[in-house]
């Protein structure tokens, strides 16, 4: 054994850290997924409320829906 393994434990102390996300990369995803969301909202405000009440959504209801889904 290795001084970076304990016993039970056989990744590295390297190993370790690579697993942990680093802030910079969760707010860079948070970022994407919001954009992604952003993009959809978008797309579905452009549907008429015909078209809306066709798929059982409402105007007041779509930001909900596209973050959330529908319940």
């Amino acid at each position: 054994m290795t001084a970076h393994t304990t016993v039970g434990d056989w990744t590295t102390e390297h190993e370790q850290k690579a697993a942990k996300p680093s802030r910079i990369r969760s707010l860079f995803a948070a970022l994407m997924h919001e954009i992604e969301i952003r993009r959809a909202l978008r797309d579905v405000s452009s549907l008429d409320d015909a078209m809306l009440h066709d798929i059982g959504l409402t105007p007041g209801s779509l930001e909900d829906a596209v973050r959330c889904g529908r319940h």
